[in-house]
């Protein structure tokens, strides 16, 4: 199965997609959720995000109208070619025309897009 990369602002949504990932035989590359509190070292726990994103095999992107983490992380993956998910998009930016972003309208159907 795929090692997954999160990214998103909900943590209630982002930990319910990584449980679904997990269940559904997938890794995830950092659990950003588990960790969101932990302020003692901002710049490593920026470096373990990026190599988290570069280990993944897939960046799962939950869009949120006004995140700023996850679009960082999102534009790494985009950088490093990595098949992106975004769920939850209604409109279509120009980003999502890359051959490597797929969208979908909702988290349930990002298992549904990793089994093909």
């Amino acid at each position: 199965m795929s090692k997954i990369y999160v990214a998103g602002k909900n943590l209630e949504r982002a930990r319910a997609v990584m449980d679904m990932l997990i269940e559904n035989g997938h890794s995830i590359t950092f659990d950003w959720v588990k960790d969101i509190k932990n302020n003692n070292n901002p710049a490593q726990k920026a470096v373990c995000e990026r190599e988290a994103v570069k280990n993944a095999d897939v960046l799962v992107y939950l869009w949120e109208p006004d995140q700023e983490s996850a679009r960082y992380e999102a534009g790494m993956a985009m950088g490093l070619h990595k098949p992106i998910i975004v769920s939850g998009f209604n409109k279509t930016p120009f980003f999502t025309s890359l051959p490597e972003v797929i969208s979908v309208s909702s988290d349930v159907e990002i298992i549904s897009i990793l089994n093909k």
